[in-house]
Formats: structure tokens, C-alpha cells, sequence
């Protein structure tokens, strides 16, 4: 039995490089074509490296290693719970990003890539909570979840927005219960994800994790909460990361086309260049939300009738950037930004916008199949 446990781990090891190393390769190759080397005219195929990026969660793409590691192992956590009939706490699981990261997204794939085990998610930002009996509606939603037999993954955004609020989650995250306008509301087995963005919480999970005596960042209920969390942690980096064989510069191109197929249809297969090299280049305020917005300036087909789109023109890319005042007098000066300011995001566009190449992201008519093997990883 212990051959076989020593001789199953170099396997998985030996996979899990094959996988970073195609992530790797597909970073440098959307990088390369997209924003080195972004002069050419023609066509220009990323096909391969787009569709690796859906690999895990479809529509949530990355080719960030790290975040699809850390995204498979929460994954696969929860696949666990689901199937272990003797545990009936809640599993709770942390989430830390940005305003604006795509986390109700991420959470929304994740429940769809748990199919098997029946997961459905339901969303509530805590802070819009104005009083106790608001935690009616989502946690009615869950109930009716397993009423049909269905595994609610509750995700709870902004949880750090009033620490008054910490000892309200408590028997929640305990017990899977809470009692609110004299009723007792019991959830029994579900998955609770906190999201937060306050830097408090970082500093009180490497304080408890120093498992040193108590420090005054400890006092409260921050820590009381943490220890509840017993599914793992998960990060969005942000957007313009970029470290040690990390460059989230192609993971903002990946995005861009991924939204332009949530708008335009799963059809689309041709890009203007101008569009992606702008989109990693440029800095978002608000990460992913940001991004959508810049999408949103893109004019739609005008030819009538048309039911499938397979093609952005560079025509329909009416963005905003011709000039500084009308950058300024756009609500797009909310979500750019740049530490030299407004005109040389301009003059980026305007460098970027005379590019005529093009960028193709599937098969005409279908994408390229993912190997299983990276799929069932």
C-alpha cells in the first residue's frame, strides 16, 4: 500500500507541471503576439491559449497558475464535502480580492463546474444589510436549494464591512442556523464563502496563524470568525500583477475576449488587435468590473438579421479616447487611469487603434477541444 501511495504522488506532481508549463507557454504566447510584437498585419491565432484559460471554470478564465491551483483545490474541497455524508457543519471557505474582481462571477462558475454535486449558488453583499431580518431572503433561497436536493454554495460579499456584524455570522458558519424574527432558520450542510477586502482581515490571519498568544489586532470577533473557516482560502490577484513567472497581463486579455462572448455570443471568433493590446496594457480602478465597462462602448453588428456573431470589426470600437477632453467627459475617466495621466492613455489608443491586424480565438464554427487530461486535473 505504500508503493502504491509513493508511486501515485510523482504522477500527480508530474501532471501538475505538464499543466504549469502550458500555462506558462500560453502567457508567453498571448503576450508575445498581443503586446511585443502587435505590429503585423493578417491574422493572429491564440486560439490554443484562449481556450486553455477556460479550462477549468468555462466563463471565470485565467492562465494564472497559482489562482487555477488554488481555485482546483477549493474545488475540489467542496466536490469532497459534498460527498462526505457524515459531515454536517457548513464548510466555510474565505475569499480575498479587490472591489470589482469578478468574485460573485467566480463563485457563480465554481458552483457550475460542481455539477455533479448539484451546487447552486446564491449571492448577498452584506453591505446592504440595514437590519437582521434582510438575511430572510438569501437564506430562504438556500432552504429551497435543499429542499430540492441541491447543495447551496452562500456567498456573503463584503462580510469586513461592519465588523458589528461578526458575531451575527458566528453560529451561522458554526451550526449552519440563525435565529432572526423568531425564527429558527436551520441550514444544516451547505458552503458558506466570505469575501472581504479590508486589510484587517490579512493582518488577523497571519496573526492567528503565528499561533502566538493573543495580539490587539486578535481582539473582537475577527479571529472568532476566522477559526470557523475550515474549507480554505482563495485569492483574486489583482489585475495588473505581474512577479516571478506571473503576468496577469495575458489573464486581461483573456477577460476581455470572455466578456465580449458573455455580449456578443459564444460564436465570436475574430478580434481587432487595437482592442486586446489596449485592454493589457492599461490600468483598471475597478479590475474586472472596470473592464466590462470599456466593453460596453463597443457598437453592436449593424447588419440586420445576423443570429450569429463571429466577428468584431475595428469600426465598431467608438472608445471614448480621441482626446483628453473626451476621455474626461466620459464615465469611462472613473475606471482608467494612469500615472501619467489622461493624455497618454490617449496617446496609447491612439498609437494602439492604427494597428489593423487581427485576432483570431477559435475554430470557425467551434473552438479546439481541451485535453482531458487537463480537465479532469
Amino acid at each position: 500500500m505504500t508503493s502504491t501511495a509513493s508511486s501515485a504522488k510523482p504522477t500527480r506532481q508530474k501532471l501538475d507541471e505538464q499543466i504549469r508549463l502550458r500555462f506558462q507557454s500560453a502567457r508567453q504566447e498571448i503576450i508575445a503576439k498581443i503586446i511585443d510584437d502587435s505590429d503585423g498585419e493578417g491574422e493572429i491565432d491564440i486560439t490554443d491559449a484562449y481556450s486553455l484559460s477556460t479550462a477549468l471554470l468555462g466563463k471565470y478564465v485565467t492562465l494564472d497558475w497559482p489562482h487555477w491551483r488554488a481555485i482546483r483545490k477549493v474545488r475540489t474541497e467542496i466536490a469532497r464535502y459534498a460527498g462526505d455524508r457524515t459531515r454536517r457543519r457548513p464548510l466555510n471557505i474565505m475569499m480575498q480580492a479587490e472591489p470589482g474582481s469578478g468574485k460573485s462571477h467566480l463563485v457563480r462558475c465554481l458552483a457550475n463546474s460542481l455539477s455533479g454535486q448539484n451546487a447552486s449558488a446564491v449571492d448577498f453583499n452584506l453591505a446592504s444589510l440595514q437590519q437582521v431580518e434582510d438575511l430572510i431572503q438569501p437564506l430562504d433561497a438556500v432552504r429551497n436549494l435543499k429542499v430540492a436536493d441541491r447543495l447551496p454554495i452562500l456567498f456573503l460579499d463584503e462580510f469586513d464591512s461592519d465588523p458589528g456584524r461578526y458575531p451575527l455570522l458566528l453560529p451561522l458558519l458554526w451550526d449552519g442556523e440563525l435565529n432572526i424574527a423568531h425564527r429558527n432558520l436551520k441550514l444544516g450542510k451547505l458552503v458558506i464563502i466570505l469575501a472581504g477586502s479590508q486589510a484587517s482581515v490579512t493582518s488577523a490571519l497571519a496573526a492567528a496563524k503565528t499561533m502566538r498568544p493573543s495580539t490587539p489586532i486578535e481582539q473582537g470577533k475577527l479571529v472568532d470568525l476566522l477559526s470557523r473557516i475550515n474549507g480554505g482560502e482563495l485569492e483574486i490577484p489583482p489585475l495588473d500583477l505581474i512577479a516571478e513567472d506571473r503576468d496577469r497581463r495575458a489573464d486581461k486579455v483573456c477577460l476581455a475576449i470572455s466578456l465580449l462572448q458573455s455580449r456578443f455570443g459564444d460564436s465570436l471568433e475574430v478580434i481587432p488587435i487595437s482592442l486586446l493590446h489596449l485592454v493589457a496594457v492599461s490600468t483598471f480602478r475597478y479590475g474586472v468590473r472596470s473592464l466590462a465597462h470599456l466593453m460596453d462602448y463597443i457598437t453592436p453588428p449593424t447588419v440586420e438579421g445576423e443570429n450569429e456573431i463571429t466577428t468584431v470589426t475595428a469600426a465598431q470600437l467608438r472608445l471614448p479616447l480621441t482626446s483628453v477632453t473626451a476621455l474626461r467627459a466620459s464615465s469611462l475617466s472613473y475606471h482608467m487611469y494612469s500615472a501619467d495621466g489622461p493624455a497618454a492613455i490617449v496617446d496609447t489608443w491612439k498609437s494602439v487603434s492604427a494597428k489593423t491586424a487581427t485576432v483570431r480565438i477559435q475554430e470557425p464554427a467551434s473552438g479546439k477541444n481541451l485535453p482531458l487530461w487537463i480537465k479532469s486535473s
